[in-house]
């Protein structure tokens, strides 16, 4: 019998809009300790760490400020400003988050049914950030437990992000549901540490292949009557 769902958030609790360029805003600070050409220069730097961030073939999840050091120098002006892209990078995050409709109605259906919350998702954007921005959505407080991958260095499908959740809940894989909406991060992932999982394609409509999913959703509302038989 379920106990808790676990849900992931991007394109899952609301949709993704494309992500703000900080290239403009990253030069100019670059321009305000002493670099020239700055807007070249941050080109460079933001292009190297895209390059880096594609190009990740492990489940490791080091915060931005980190990656971008070695791309802007080695001093203490380079973490400086490294740490200034990361704050940029997360405020674009979640400058690009767009509400969506019927969320209050499924969580409340959830507390009636007695069923606990969880977050776990895959993002570079600070801890402080991304509970700033759950809170103005109405989000923050529908779960008990938020667990982000930079906050835990690593990412989904690691087995241990999700093993996170769990140890904070108190429950084992078979308790739990996860629902989201990428099927490697949200099925595979989850199913392999021994939860059943549910795909959501109400922003992103991914072909689940061989994955089987226990069911894929139009809407996330669609969760609820599924939650009653399972």
């Amino acid at each position: 019998m379920t106990s808790a769902v676990l849900f992931d958030l991007g394109d899952t609790l609301f949709r993704l809009l494309p992500i703000p360029d900080v290239t403009a805003e990253f030069a100019a600070a670059l321009a305000s300790e002493g670099f020239e050409d700055s807007e070249d220069e941050a080109a460079r730097i933001i292009g190297n760490l895209s390059e880096r961030l594609l190009g990740r073939h492990d489940l490791t999840e080091p915060p931005i400020a980190e990656l971008a050091v070695p791309f802007i120098g080695g001093d203490a002006r380079a973490r400086k400003l490294a740490a200034m892209l990361d704050h940029m990078a997360g405020e674009a995050d979640i400058a690009r988050w767009e509400a969506a409709q019927g969320r209050d109605a499924v969580f409340e259906a959830l507390r009636t049914r007695g069923l606990r919350v969880a977050y776990v998702s895959n993002t570079l954007t600070s801890p402080t950030q991304m509970r700033r921005r759950l809170k103005e959505f109405g989000l923050l407080d529908q779960a008990e437990v938020a667990v982000f991958s930079v906050e835990h260095r690593v990412r989904k499908p690691n087995p241990e992000i999700y093993r996170v959740a769990l140890r904070s809940l108190g429950l084992e894989p078979e308790d739990c549901l996860f629902v989201g909406d990428r099927v490697r991060e949200d099925i595979r992932g989850p199913r392999a540490v021994g939860m059943s999982a549910i795909l959501t394609h109400e922003f992103r409509q991914e072909d689940s292949g061989d994955a089987e999913p226990l069911a894929v959703l139009s809407h996330l509302a669609d969760l609820l009557p599924l939650l009653d038989s399972h």
